[in-house]
């Protein structure tokens, strides 16, 4: 039996090396596959992730690395996206999975990718308004002015050429139906105005059943506190001119935890935010709630459940309170993988029975 490929709706490196190499093949769409080669490649140098062969001391006897060399050079000779490439003497991998995001790009190479997916997606008959509900908050954090300015900037005359007109209708009926003008943000939790009696009616937020619920799990309050000072306890930089500043102090954790872990009824009005230094990848603050979660839990059903309660205490995941989607949407970008770059000691902080 067949089952239908589950549609990723993320921008990533592979599949989008992939897609480009079958259009310059078919010659469906004019692609520049050089100028698409270097954005990708700078997108991939840009995440810091590690090249999987480095340039030797000396290549005197390095037939493994001088191997490369040659493949590289006949790659330069072929009009297509080749599965690795050099920078600084190190190769890197184009056929890895990697999601690529705003902060690995300029704005516009990052609409190049975007544009791209967007071909992929409508070549599958994948359902376009959920890409672009999605890409909301997987890359624009809930920030429909932005979004909505980027998407204007995309379907404006000569942008991306190859731009087809069928996903530019997707596009402005979406920005339509978000009610996005480059004036104009619309607020999901605005208030709502009854035409007919002239009176008032707030939206019901998606998580009110969540409100003032205890999130049960192995670690009490104490330990759920000790393991969340490693924000204001490891210096992620060290150099003679840095002065460490930790990501959150500890009045901060403690008050995120001052009743517990429980789910509130009502957002925290000042919430906290995080203060990310310089080449920190925020993705270690994500990898740091799924091991809470993980460790804490007694279902691994209930992940949303931890996201809601970060969200109404941390400015930085508070558009979870925003739709289902956005909640979704971070959920599935909470996960267990960890980035090299920052070492931390998880041991010290996951309380010694759960080890």
């Amino acid at each position: 039996m067949n089952y239908p490929k589950e549609i990723d709706y993320h921008i990533e490196l592979s599949s989008l090396k992939e897609f480009a190499n079958k259009l310059i093949e078919n010659k469906v769409v004019p692609i520049d596959a050089q100028h698409l080669f270097s954005v990708l490649k700078q997108a991939v140098i840009n995440s810091e992730v590690a090249p999987f062969l480095r340039k030797p001391i000396t290549q005197e006897h390095d037939g493994y690395y001088n191997k490369y060399l040659r493949l590289e050079e006949e790659n330069n000779s072929n009009n297509v996206i080749p599965d690795f490439f050099s920078h600084k003497g190190d190769f890197y991998d184009m056929d890895r999975n990697l999601n690529f995001s705003r902060s690995y790009v300029n704005d516009e190479h990052f609409q190049v990718l975007f544009g791209l997916k967007l071909i992929e997606l409508d070549s599958l008959k994948a359902n376009i308004k959920e890409f672009l509900d999605f890409q909301l908050y997987d890359n624009y954090n809930g920030n429909k002015e932005e979004y909505g300015n980027f998407l204007h900037r995309l379907i404006a005359k000569d942008s991306i050429s190859y731009l087809l007109p069928s996903i530019n209708n997707e596009i402005q009926q979406w920005i339509k139906l978000n009610k996005i003008s480059l004036a104009l943000t619309y607020n999901e939790n605005d208030v709502e105005i009854d035409s007919v009696d002239n009176t008032t009616n707030l939206i019901v937020d998606h998580w009110e059943v969540k409100k003032n619920q205890k999130i049960n799990g192995r670690m009490s309050v104490e330990e759920i506190k000790h393991f969340f000072s490693f924000l204001y306890k490891e210096e992620y930089e060290k150099s003679s001119n840095y002065e460490f500043k930790p990501i959150l102090t500890k009045d901060e954790v403690d008050l995120i935890f001052s009743n517990g872990l429980v789910i509130p009824a009502k957002p925290l009005e000042n919430k906290v935010k995080l203060c990310i230094p310089p080449r920190f990848p925020k993705k270690v603050i994500d990898y740091a709630i799924y091991k809470f979660f993980n460790e804490n839990s007694y279902s691994y059903r209930d992940k949303k459940d931890y996201i809601l309660f970060f969200a109404n205490y941390i400015e930085d995941y508070k558009n979870a309170l925003n739709s289902k989607i956005a909640l979704e949407s971070l959920a599935k970008n909470i996960t267990g993988e960890i980035s090299k770059s920052v070492k931390i000691n998880w041991d010290i902080y996951v309380p010694k029975r759960l080890l």
